[in-house]
């Protein structure tokens, strides 16, 4: 077996190369372990990006009323704005999505599950107020 160690602010590269992680924060090592397992342990599980026409209705505040999702933030200045939920681990809310979507008679272009990454564990654990 060999160690290497890398020192990098690039998780995404941590993530397809290695084997374990250690996050360090203010000079403490916050977590060791490997990168599923960590992906595992966080309170958020990615989220769902929806992109959509809503017309007048104020989207974001009848996105936050679906169960497990944490947090929406809204991009878009035209007629199409883009959703982006931070939901609870093991939870999946696409189906509420889109009923929701189609109940309101909004027009989807986009409904797409984004899963956690690493960037996700590290602000997790670095800054709990941000999640």
């Amino acid at each position: 077996h060999h160690t290497i160690l890398l020192s990098t602010h690039i998780l995404p590269e941590v993530e397809m190369t290695c084997s374990r992680v250690i996050i360090i924060h203010k000079g403490r090592i916050e977590v060791c372990d490997t990168p599923d397992n960590l992906l595992g342990k966080i309170r958020q599980a990615g989220g769902v990006v929806l992109e959509a026409r809503v017309g007048n209705d104020n989207g974001a505040e009848e996105l936050k009323k679906i169960s497990g999702v944490r947090d929406v933030i809204t991009d878009g200045e035209d007629e199409w704005k883009r959703f982006s939920l931070r939901v609870e681990s093991g939870t999946d809310v696409r189906e509420e999505v889109f009923r929701l979507a189609a109940e309101r008679h909004w027009a989807v272009r986009e409904l797409t599950q984004r899963r956690a990454t690493l960037e996700d564990v590290f602000v997790e654990l670095t800054h709990p107020d941000l999640v």
